[in-house]
């Protein structure tokens, strides 16, 4: 998920993306994992219509499951918690 978040703000900040090409970028870059894209949400601060003007700050959030194996108990228990994944860069994009 954090891969997939950064490559999704390095798209809107250096060639200008907007919302829905960085959520489809970042659901793209999760496909190539093997999960089912339509667990997850991607939510953006940008415009869904317009690239994302120089200057600016971009706020990209995935949210979706996490499995894991816990061993707290001394043995693997198979678990799984919905995590979020927030970050926030500054597009550098020139049109």
């Amino acid at each position: 998920m954090v891969n997939a978040v950064n490559l999704g703000l390095e798209r809107a900040a250096v060639v200008g993306g907007t919302t829905t090409e960085v959520r489809n970028l970042m659901k793209d870059q999760l496909k190539h994992t093997g999960v089912d894209t339509g667990l997850f949400v991607v939510t953006g601060s940008g415009s869904d219509a317009s690239r994302v003007t120089y200057g600016q700050y971009i706020t990209i959030s995935i949210t979706g499951p996490r499995k894991f194996t816990d061993w707290s108990s001394g043995h693997p228990v198979s678990k799984s918690e919905t995590v979020t994944v927030t970050k926030t860069i500054m597009s550098q994009y020139l049109p």
